[in-house]
């Protein structure tokens, strides 16, 4: 019951609630719904029932202390509530109450004050039900339940930013306590030596025994080895004695993410208490479940605690282990000989034997521990904070950051982004900001002290700045969310991260770094962010310009569009790099790219682009230079040089200046550039193009004047007498000008000249005058217009425009009129008028000129024009003027439109009026002398770029750097080429250490060239650091390892000889961690050329590595000693990793050299295991690893079959040996079942050792694999009962404290148990256990809180022995020898075997009843059928007790377990299945013969759910053989079903099959075992037709295909079943083969459903059908190919209107079909019945029939017109079928369609209607009826 909710409602602020709820819990005691037992372990019921007097309304007093009283009887709860404060509390209650209730109090004391017989340990609190200290409050008095200050450390349930808090809690023994201490107390010592000694005992015995939580939840001991990181250099071996702490520190972080994965395993979730703490309530167990008599196990159902069974063993003396002392013995082993003793006298019970081994535990307060403990967010963050100061000491990152990597990983699993707005976690915010600020400290430092100190030093600074890095911006992306960067990132990490993103040889050498560094930033620091993105972009300018140079000087074809776009981004890094060289290749692109008459547009436009880009940069330099370039070019293409060539070649070179964007931009900026280069280049230029006709094209020519043309009123501001531009701009408008006689017309000509009048100069006046005067005088009637053309007028017209004041010609801004448009019309009608006086007529046209303001009255603009050009008198002649003035000013293209008027032009020059000239270029204005104030534009260059700030990155050192390395990068074509160049100092060191190659390669060379010890140790510690590097940053370091360097070559002669002395072992020890640390990475790369290397090394070598794994006596030397044991464990861990690697390679040549070196491996590891002949005297550090080594060694299958000095069975003989030995002393000697976690992890590593061991010798000879197993001789000959052990010494393991030890012991029995005598060894060495045999295994099995790995390998065994020939009868109880099962009843005196055993035994223990509840709760409604379980993740966020998504998981995978139980049937279900097969066929046989019978057959509906029940069973585990029984359940479906649905009154009676083959998710079943039918194809056949008849006429069994299967492991991935068959339809297979048929026939089932044929449309699926090859004229049509499988799918298609639609939507479809239909089959012969068979024209007929009537299809079928002509011939067709076909389509198509009826009535159809022949067909008639009665309308 969940008792979480309904308890925390007593705290209720409410006080209706909180008395609800009490009521509610004392209503279930009375009831006895709820007992003591139940709430005792509720910590919170007590201090909710104290806190309820705390409240201001204080009801139900009594009730409340009677239920404290209650409870207080029970001596947990007793304890509990004397911890939480109780006494105290209730003290000063007491006078504040009435006496009634005083008498209540006075008697909880009493029960308070009585001590137990035996106090019991405090039950496990899991972490995520930890409470911060409870204050309890009464009348002027405040009471803590703790007196604890570090209230951080207790864990509330509702912080939100944990992922994972504390672990369960685990209690100690005495023993382990002691052992605890006493390391503690020897880490605090000032003997530095025994520090040390203590540090190699914890890591390499002490954690490898307990688990790695105890060290968290007693932190005493990691608190002093974060101690030990605080040493100061000063002291004596503070640096060794760090790295001893950090190795300790380190293996704690990899043992805590080993049991994280544990506890988040769901195949190792377990609710099981921890059984220290269980047994430790056995004090009044009796008491509890009622007396002390025996009772059987198998009476214990599931979910009550069974105790551990006893096992014979041995008296002895364990020591504490750590190879210094004896002095801590455990109790454990007389408690061992005390059960040993009681077991010979009589068969204890499960309850007796678990008290006489109750460890001895020491009194802990478990409150004040748990308080106490640190959880693992709080142990990362005190490792990092600890830790990190440590990266700033010289060459330690390789030793200090590997733990913080651990730390980290840790941290991400300890807590989630909440932790920055979580305030219940006190100082964890501000603790990991402090982490971060030191983090920006140390890279400041590293990072300063690369650049300014000795070349020795340098690399190893920049190595810890970048591994520094690394690990920041991981630490970064796992605690601090983007979002959350900028209220929480200390400011010297911001600062920092500024640095690093400018490292441009960080961002090249690990770019997920620095993306992430930069994202951080872009966050933290906007400012920092825009300098980072600007040094960016200039350094990809400066790539491209290199990048843009190469490709200008390669040949052959070009990509001209990418070229011009590095162009253009090379162009804008001028300012940074400056390379001017960039500017010519720029103007000989773009000339070479106009010089062809067809060239690309598209390029054009971008070259010019680019060239505009270079006329009008804003760099001096750059602009000098274009100019330059542009007028060699010009020299070149138009130069007299050119002479003698032909002018076509050469002058096409210029086609990218004829353009009037870039004469413009020549002549409006170029020529009044401030620099002297610029306009004089400038001027150049157009002197040559204006100059050189002669060296042009005539298209060239014309190409130059047609854009020089809009340019010309520019230029003509530099038209002068004196320089040569002067005058040529000059003879621009000389009518006379031959050269460009026919270039530009008369009107462009007489506006140059009129242009000229405005200009400065009075020469240039003058020569305009005589240029105006041939158009003055060459108009028709010149000699009679006014004024007359004599020497006043000639003389004044120089001067004409001239004045000393300019006009303001600016019209009224207003753009609202006030006049309506008829006053307007009125006037100019006036004005217009010839009979109106000129007086009334000159006032209209004033008039007119005030109110024409912007374009009002434009309309009448023609009639105005009209009027000008008659004969105007003088009077009108000034209103006029000014009319025309405000029209062309208003409207510009008024204005453009009269330019081109060469009459009105010459007229407005007669009448002196102002020009059309109304803006000029800024520069070009004051050239020009206007007599009006003419607007301007163009102040500067419309093509000019404007250069971002450039110079703050030149001048900041560290993106000067950036972009130094990045131009010089991309010059070198690499950094590999650029590293052989000459460089700064500082810069080629620190590039080549970042530079992954180069370093690497550096290291590897000082390997190889090294003259001593130090340098290899000091590569070797850069390449490992590199690796770690790697390994945070994810790289891809193994890969350049393997393709840019010879590891081989580098350190093989330091692994092929022998140390001779300390100093050769200690290299020996650097060599191997870093050959660890590579094989540990490698498995990501492709290649396996190093491994194969190693492997060839280790098997060839004389003195091998391997035999090092034997060690050396060197206890005599300490140091010697130290160096030895680092050897082993370095050599021991290679071992392990190559072991691993090898698993993972798929080379050859490795896997052949596999063998040979696990059974050399093999060899080795016995030897290490026999160093003594006393085994209780191991070393534990060399037996731990060992044993280690060998769990790795022996889970390669085959590993003992390659030894050359023995036999495989030998080996595993002996191996067998030696770890019943090791099992023998560490867990027989001490008792079996003692709690202590010591030489846990011998005892653990050796079951398993056991488990792989079982296999291989399985896998060599299955008969005899349990003979050597006994404990007998083995242990010793001094113990007469020694011999009698056989495999007693397996059973206790069976339920030891480790679930890990219990899965593989329970393995070992599976094992065992396949032979028959396994069995009886088994059964016989349970004969001292109550229950026997199968008591244990249905104790385990039935244990609802055990894991589902120990509970399946109980599972196995029970098969197995059930495999075992159990007698029946009593007679054959006497004959045979396997008595077991066998239970005897104390009361009756009965005793059964065998089989009627296990019948009895099986209904005491409910074991139906447990599978039933098992199966209940697996099993809910239609979800019958869970093809993707969610796995539960038991770690502790997840509330303590099970919520609701508990039991359906776990009682899930109970199902799993119990289907394994069934596994052994298999052969009776295959048999039954095979008779159920047979008899469905005969029952079908029955029902053709003989209908009448369906009516007895009323077993067919169970029958055929409990086939479907059968059938959706998790089968995975069955194997092949019931593969095999599933296509038998399928033929009997088919036949079941056919059947059942051949009979409408039996289907009527019963539930459709259909339905109840939907409600056990026949579809879901099927798709999940898909892949099993692929590979049979009868079963793939029964399948189909099982789909079939399920789908048949049934919408529901339809969509249950077609819905989508979430993609899980067991089904295919993804679509849904229908997808499937799709799949299997289309796939390439034989025509007309029975698979595609019954694809095609289930497709076509599917097709009428509407959601099937929307996954038909959606999938494309009938697309197909347009490619299949037409059959010819004459062929054999009949419907059972290809063809015809596809048009009756398409048939059933168009039934719907959807599926009409989707017919047609295939392109062609419909021609395919109208020829199809038109198609002669050839004459069939006849049924019986006269019928025929359907052919492919039918089918194509009935599909064009179909498709008529959809309304959108009918416009389409109408216009079709061979589907037309098809479906009028049917008309004349003999067979009445096709008539009544081909009638009814037409009838469709005429339902409302009156486009039909108009094309329809044509003679030729008419008479086939009205002439059709007598006819018989009641629907033919029909149809023609209606067709005649619609075209008569």
């Amino acid at each position: 019951m969940e008792l979480s909710p309904l308890i925390k409602k007593i705290g209720h602020s409410l006080a209706e609630i909180r008395v609800r709820a009490l009521k509610s819990i004392i209503c279930k005691l009375d009831h006895s719904l709820l007992s003591v037992s139940d709430l005792v372990q509720e910590k919170m019921l007590f201090v909710y029932l104290l806190e309820w007097f705390n409240f201001p309304e204080v009801p139900m007093q009594e009730e409340v202390l009677q239920l404290i009283s209650t409870l207080s009887k029970h001596p947990t709860a007793a304890q509990m509530l004397r911890d939480v404060g109780a006494v105290e509390f209730l003290t000063q209650l007491s006078p504040n109450v009435e006496p009634p209730l005083r008498a209540i109090i006075d008697g909880i004391f009493d029960l308070l004050f009585q001590l137990p017989e035996l106090l019991p340990a405090c039950p496990t609190i899991y972490s995520n039900i930890h409470q911060p200290p409870k204050v309890l409050t009464f009348p002027s008095q405040t009471i803590t339940f703790s007196e604890q200050d570090r209230t951080a450390k207790g864990v509330n349930n509702s912080v939100g930013c944990l992922k994972f808090s504390t672990f369960p809690w685990l209690a100690l023994t005495t023993t382990d306590q002691h052992i605890l201490s006493s390391n503690e107390s020897s880490l605090r010592s000032n003997n530095h030596n025994l520090v040390r000694t203590t540090c190699e005992l914890l890591r390499d015995v002490i954690m490898q025994d307990f688990p790695a939580e105890i060290f968290l939840q007693r932190p005493s001991i990691v608190q002093n080895l974060l101690s030990i990181l605080r040493l100061t250099p000063g002291e004596s071996e503070a640096g060794y004695l760090r790295l001893q702490a950090v190795a300790c520190l380190q293996q704690l972080c990899v043992g805590l993410r080993k049991r994280l994965r544990f506890h988040r395993d769901p195949s190792f979730y377990s609710a099981k208490e921890d059984p220290v703490s269980q047994n430790s309530s056995l004090s009044y167990s009796q008491e509890v479940h009622g007396g002390g008599g025996q009772r059987s196990l198998a009476s214990s159902p599931g979910g009550e605690c069974f105790p551990r069974p006893s096992v014979v063993g041995r008296n002895g003396q364990r020591p504490r282990g750590d190879g210094q002392d004896g002095d801590a013995a455990s109790n454990s082993s007389q408690r061992g000989g005390a059960a040993a003793q009681a077991s010979r006298q009589t068969a204890p019970s499960p309850a007796d034997a678990a008290q006489l081994e109750l460890p001895d535990l020491g009194v802990e307060d478990v409150l004040v521990l748990q308080l106490q403990q640190l959880s693992l967010a709080q142990f990362t963050v005190a490792t990092m904070e600890h830790a990190i100061p440590l990266l700033r000491t010289g060459r330690s990152e390789r030793l200090f950051l590997p733990l913080l990597c651990e730390a980290v990983v840790l941290l991400r699993d300890g807590v989630c982004d909440l932790v920055w707005d979580d305030t219940s976690l006190v100082g964890m915010e501000e603790k990991l900001k402090i982490t971060m600020e030191t983090l920006g400290d140390i890279m400041t430092y590293h990072e300063s002290c690369s650049s300014d100190c000795p070349e020795s030093s340098m690399v190893q600074h920049r190595l810890a700045y970048v591994a520094t890095a690394v690990f920041t911006i991981r630490l970064l992306q796992t605690i601090l969310p983007l979002e959350k960067a900028s209220g929480h990132l200390p400011e010297s990490a911001v600062a920092v991260l500024l640095s690093l993103c400018l490292d441009r040889p960080f961002s090249l050498a690990y770019p997920s770094m620095a993306e992430a560094a930069v994202a951080y930033l872009e966050q933290v620091n906007p400012e920092g962010h825009d300098l980072y993105r600007r040094t960016s972009r200039a350094a990809l300018w400066m790539e491209s310009t290199c990048m843009f140079l190469k490709e200008t000087q390669q040949q052959g074809d070009k990509n001209w569009l990418e070229l011009l776009e590095l162009a253009d981004q090379a162009i804008d890094g001028l300012p940074y790099h400056q390379h001017l060289p960039i500017v010519k290749e720029c103007i000989h692109i773009c000339s070479y790219l106009w010089k062809f008459e067809q060239a690309s547009p598209l390029l054009q436009t971008e070259s010019q682009r680019v060239l505009l880009k270079l006329l009008t940069h804003p760099l001096l330099p750059v602009k000098t230079e274009t100019y330059t370039c542009t007028l060699n070019v010009v020299k070149e293409c138009l130069g007299v040089q050119n002479v003698v060539k032909p002018v076509s070649s050469v002058c096409s070179g210029v086609h990218f200046l004829l353009h009037p964007k870039v004469l413009y931009q020549i002549s409006a900026f170029g020529l009044q550039d401030p620099i002297g280069k610029v306009n004089s280049a400038a001027k150049d230029i157009l002197l040559f193009l204006l100059k050189c006709p002669l060296m042009m094209t005539a298209s060239t020519w014309d190409r130059f004047n047609q854009a020089l043309y809009p340019v010309i009123p520019i230029l003509q501001s530099y038209a002068g007498t004196e320089d040569a531009l002067g005058n040529c701009v000059l003879l621009i408008s000389e009518v006379s000008n031959e050269v460009r006689d026919g270039v530009f017309p008369n009107t462009a000509k007489l506006r140059a000249a009129l242009r000229l009048l405005f200009t400065k100069e009075p020469e240039v006046r003058a020569a305009a005058v005589q240029h105006l005067l041939p158009h003055l005088t060459s108009v028709e009637g010149a000699t009679t217009v006014r004024p007359t053309l004599e020497g006043p007028v000639l003389s004044s017209l120089p001067s004409l425009f001239c004045l000393n004041n300019a006009l303001d010609i600016n019209l009224d801004s207003s753009d609202r009129s006030f006049l309506k448009v008829e006053s307007v019309e009125k006037l100019f009608s006036i004005f217009t008028s010839d009979t109106v006086d000129l007086t009334l007529r000159r006032s209209a046209a004033e008039q007119l000129a005030v109110v024409l303001q912007g374009d009002v009255a434009l309309h009448i603009l023609h009639t105005m024009l009209l009027g000008l050009a008659r004969d105007i008198m003088d009077c009108l002649l000034e209103p006029c003027v000014c009319i025309l003035r405000k029209l062309v000013y208003a409207d510009p293209s008024l204005r453009h439109l009269l330019a081109e008027k060469t009459p009105l032009l010459i007229t407005l020059l007669r009448v002196t009026t102002c020009s059309t000239l109304l803006s000029l270029p800024l520069l070009s204005l004051p050239r020009y002398s206007l007599p009006f104030q003419a607007a301007s534009h163009h102040a500067v260059s419309p093509y000019c770029s404007v250069l971002p700030p450039y110079s703050d990155l030149l001048s900041l050192t560290h993106a000067k750097e950036t972009l130094q390395l990045a131009w010089n990068t991309a010059w070198h074509s690499g950094i590999d080429n650029l590293l052989e160049e000459l460089l700064e100092q500082h810069m080629v060191l620190s590039l080549r250490a970042t530079h992954l190659p180069s370093s690497l390669q550096d290291c590897v060379q000082d390997i190889i060239m090294a003259a001593g010890h130090a340098s290899v140790t000091s590569a070797l510690s850069r390449l490992r650091l590199h690796l770690l590097i790697d390994r945070m940053a994810i790289t891809d370091i193994i890969h350049i390892l393997h393709y840019s360097v010879s590891l081989s070559l580098s350190v093989c002669r330091f692994v092929q000889v022998r140390p001779a002395c300390v100093e050769d072992e200690r290299l020996l020890v650097d060599v191997i961690a870093f050959l660890s640390a590579y094989f540990k990475q490698s498995h990501l790369a492709s290649e396996d050329k190093d491994l194969r290397w190693i492997l060839e090394l280790l098997l060839k070598q004389t003195n091998s590595l391997l035999d090092l794994l034997l060690g050396e006596d060197s206890q005599t030397h300490t140091s010697t000693h130290a160096i030895n044991q680092r050897l082993q464990r370095e050599l021991t861990g290679f071992i392990n990793t190559l072991l691993h690697r090898l698993t993972h390679t798929t080379d050859r040549f490795c896997l052949a050299l596999t063998g040979p070196f696990e059974s050399q491996l093999a060899v080795r590891f016995l030897q290490c295991l026999r160093v003594s002949d006393a085994p209780r005297f191991y070393g534990l550090p060399s037996l731990e690893r060992n044993l280690l080594g060998m769990v790795s060694l022996t889970a390669q299958p085959g590993w003992s079959s390659h030894c050359p000095t023995m036999e495989p069975q030998s080996l595993c003989t002996k191996y067998l040996s030696g770890l019943l030995e090791v099992i023998s002393s560490f867990y027989v000697e001490w008792g079996g079942n003692s709690m202590s976690f010591m030489g846990k992890g011998v005892t653990k590593n050796a079951v398993i050792c056991l488990l792989h061991l079982s296999h291989e010798m399985m896998a060599q000879n299955k008969d005899k694999v349990s003979n050597p197993w006994s404990l007998g001789q083995e242990a010793g000959s001094d113990d007469p009962s020694g011999s009698q052990l056989g495999l007693a010494w397996l059973i206790p393991l069976w339920v030891d404290r480790d679930p890990e030890v219990r899965f593989a012991s329970l393995g070992v029995g599976s094992a065992l148990s396949s032979v028959p005598s396994g069995c009886q060894s088994l059964s016989s060495s349970c004969q001292n256990i109550s229950g026997g045999l199968w008591g244990t295994l249905l104790n385990i099995l039935l244990d609802q809180q055990e894991s589902t790995m120990v509970r399946r390998e109980a599972v196995f065994i029970l098969q197995n022995l059930l495999v075992m020939p159990m007698p029946a009868t009593a007679d054959q109880v006497t004959d045979s020898t396997w008595q077991s099962p066998c239970v005897h009843d104390e009361s009756s005196g009965v005793c059964l075997v065998g089989l009627q055993a296990l019948q009895a035994l099986l209904y005491h223990c409910q074991f139906f009843q447990h599978t039933a509840l098992m199966a209940t709760a697996c099993y809910r409604g239609r979800y019958t059928f869970d093809l993707q379980p969610s796995a539960r993740d038991p770690g502790p966020q997840d509330s303590t007790t099970e919520g609701p998504g508990t039991a359906p998981v776990h009682s899930s995978v109970s199902m799993c377990v119990r289907i394994n139980l069934f596994v052994s049937l298999v052969p009776q279900v295959l048999t039954l299945l095979k008779f159920l097969s047979s008899f469905s066929k005969f029952l079908k046989s029955c029902f053709i013969l003989s209908s009448d019978l369906i009516g007895q057959m009323d077993f067919l509906k169970p029958l055929l759910a409990n086939l479907f029940t059968v059938l959706t069973l998790d089968t995975k585990d069955l194997g092949k053989n019931l593969a095999f029984g599933i296509g038998m359940i399928l033929n009997l479906t088919v036949d079941t079903t056919y059947v059942l649905s051949n009979r409408v009154d039996i289907v009527c009676v019963c539930v459709s099959p259909q339905a109840v083959a939907t409600d056990c998710r026949l579809a879901a079943v099927l798709h999940a075992l898909w892949p099993w039918f692929l590979l049979d194809d009868a079963a793939m056949e029964a399948v189909l037709e099982l789909l079939c008849v399920y789908t048949a006429n049934c919408t529901t069994a339809c969509s249950s295909l077609c819905c989508g299967l979430a993609s899980g492991p067991r089904g295919p991935p993804g679509g849904s079943l229908m997808h499937c068959v799709m799949k299997l339809a289309s796939g390439v297979a034989p025509d007309n083969s029975p698979v595609q048929q019954l694809a095609f026939s289930l497709l076509a089932n599917l097709a009428i459903n509407k959601d099937c044929k929307g996954v038909l449309h959606k999938s494309n699926f009938l697309q197909p059908f347009l490619s299949l090859p037409v059959p010819k004229p004459g062929s054999k049509t009949g419907a059972g190919g290809l063809l015809g499988l596809w048009l009756r799918l398409l048939l059933s298609v168009s039934f719907g209107e959807d599926g009409q639609l989707s017919v047609l939507r295939l392109t062609g479809a419909l021609d395919l079909l109208a020829d199809l239909a038109a198609t002669q089959p050839q004459r069939h012969r006849h049924y019986s019945n006269g019928s025929r068979p359907i052919t492919t024209t039918d089918n194509a007929l009935l599909i064009l029939h179909n498709v008529c009537f959809s309304s959108a299809n009918k416009p389409k079928v109408l216009a079709n017109d061979k589907a037309m002509r098809v479906l009028v011939s049917c008309l004349d067709s003999k067979e009445a079928e096709v008539r009544s076909i081909g009638a009814s389509a037409l009838w469709a198509l005429l339902h409302n369609y009156q486009k039909a009826k108009t094309t329809l009535k044509c003679p030729s159809v008419r008479l086939r209607v009205h002439k059709n022949p007598d006819i018989m067909n009641t629907y033919l008639l029909k149809c023609l009826e209606n067709l005649i009665q619609l075209l008569n309308t």
